[in-house]
């Protein structure tokens, strides 16, 4: 079962490869917040280590218009500690984004994204800290269970970014709430296959001409929900299921454009790379030439003082002939 979690969470993770546009729609959407389309999206994660010395990654970790900190971490299945985790993630961001000189720590708003749904998942977790003879607080995060929410909902607050993970409702004919394999229903399966997939074109197509994604967004959206469906069917299969895989998506079975999108990342972040090294050579180069420039003015006065002391010379000579 670990691998399949491994790859809900790299393709949550791809996810925020998408526009601008798209993740401030998925931060508003998410916490209720009105950021416009022009707001500045950055993203801050950093690895962490812990008492142990063992390295920690978050999942994402979001700063708008250089000011505000969002940190989202997705789960498969109820994980009691998480609040415990997302403190402990919370906690290291905050030391690292400290200025210099300021004592004041900012942890970033929190929520978990819960790609599956049980019942006994809460709406929030809560975790208890005592600042002994100062004070009590309770850290809370925000639980936000993604298949307790209707189409209609998801659309209205914009959260398209997170429609690859409609194709888990086919997991509920697959397997049982232990993770045992199931035998679906063959029409059952058909049926739901065929309703999953309406619902995710439609979803797209709708959020697309509302100009709430790009159409690289669009493309991005298909590749990444047809690669999470062909491995939910694989990791079936290898289970000893005997689910047959057919195409969800037009484009099918794989990520056809993910060269193209690793292509263009790639090249982008070279030229980021090599914008960044041309500003560094060129204030290089302004300070040479600062230095330069002071150099020969210092040349110019010793010249100058040269000259004083060479007349000077002459004078005292003179002044001894006499």
């Amino acid at each position: 079962m670990e691998e399949i979690k491994q790859i809900f969470d790299r393709t949550f993770k791809r996810l925020f490869s998408l526009s601008n546009k798209a993740i401030l729609n998925l931060i508003n959407g998410l916490f209720g917040t009105d950021y416009p389309p022009e707001s500045t999206v950055v993203y801050t994660n950093r690895e962490s280590t812990d008492a142990n010395l063992k390295n920690h990654y978050a999942d994402i970790f979001i700063l708008v218009n250089g000011q505000f900190h969002y940190h989202l971490e997705a789960q498969m299945t109820l994980d009691d500690n998480i609040v415990l985790r997302v403190f402990e993630y919370g906690f290291h961001h905050a030391m690292e984004s400290q200025r210099d000189g300021n004592l004041h720590l900012v942890f970033p708003e929190p929520v978990v994204i819960y790609l599956v749904d049980q019942d006994d998942i809460p709406p929030e977790s809560t975790l208890r800290i005592d600042f002994q003879g100062q004070a009590s607080i309770s850290y809370r995060v925000r639980n936000f269970i993604y298949l307790r929410h209707s189409l209609e909902e998801l659309g209205q607050k914009k959260l398209i970014v997170l429609i690859p993970f409609q194709v888990l409702r086919l997991r509920s004919l697959l397997y049982d709430s232990h993770g045992r394999l199931r035998s679906p229903d063959e029409k059952a399966f058909e049926q739901l296959l065929k309703t999953v997939k309406s619902d995710i074109i439609r979803a797209i197509n709708t959020n697309l001409s509302a100009g709430n994604i790009t159409a690289v967004d669009a493309g991005k959206l298909l590749d990444l929900t047809n690669n999470l469906y062909q491995q939910i069917i694989l990791h079936y299969q290898e289970r000893g299921g005997e689910q047959a895989m057919r195409p969800l998506l037009p484009g099918a079975m794989r990520l056809p454009n993910d060269q193209f999108y690793f292509y263009v990342e790639d090249l982008e972040e070279k030229y980021d790379a090599a914008q960044e090294l041309n500003k560094i050579l060129t204030e290089r180069a302004s300070l040479w030439e600062e230095e330069v420039s002071i150099q020969a003015n210092r040349v110019s006065a010793l010249e100058g003082e040269n000259e004083k002391l060479k007349a000077r010379i002459k004078e005292l000579e003179a002044a001894a002939s006499d």
